[in-house]
């Protein structure tokens, strides 16, 4: 990762400069890359060599095809934590009984030192810093678009919940 690449001389600087650096790649994906993507700029005196889209203003053309891809994936990005977690469990269920050996007796393990018998029964690492982006990236996104599309606001209220439950 360019993040770890760099060094830091600790460890929140670090934590703080991926949160930054994740926020910026998914706000780029996410708000700008679908802008740029259908955006013709031809009638502007500099194009950026965005001049072969077929939108040149935000019309309903342009809320019809790049704002319910938008809307589909902030929809998707709320849902997405409750998914993580529960891909996560069911993970954690199957290593668990991997090592149990298909046995209902609670106390056996197959594990012969405390760390890696805390490393299966323990739960993941929680990557604040990530939630933070997420977090992040869904508040700026739906500040962007929200006047446009006001159904951005309580898909980012859910989120929200999602992300604070």
């Amino acid at each position: 990762m360019l993040i770890d690449w760099v060094g830091f001389s600790t460890e929140t600087e670090r934590l703080s400069k991926t949160t930054t650096v994740t926020f910026l790649v998914q706000f780029f994906n996410t708000a700008f890359l679908l802008l740029l993507v259908g955006a013709n700029l031809s009638e502007q005196p500099v194009t950026f060599w965005l001049d072969g889209g077929q939108f040149s203003d935000f019309n309903s053309m342009w809320f019809r095809s790049i704002g319910n891809t938008l809307i589909g994936t902030m929809y998707f990005n709320a849902w997405f934590p409750i998914l993580e977690a529960l891909m996560y469990l069911g993970l954690r269920f199957l290593f668990r009984l991997m090592d149990k050996g298909c046995s209902c007796d609670k106390y056996k393990t197959k594990k012969t030192s405390i760390q890696a018998y805390l490393d299966v029964y323990t739960g993941p690492v929680y990557l604040m810093h990530y939630k933070y982006s997420t977090l992040l990236n869904v508040v700026f996104v739906t500040f962007m678009y929200g006047l446009g599309m006001p159904i951005l606001f309580p898909i980012a209220c859910l989120s929200m919940v999602i992300l604070y439950f």
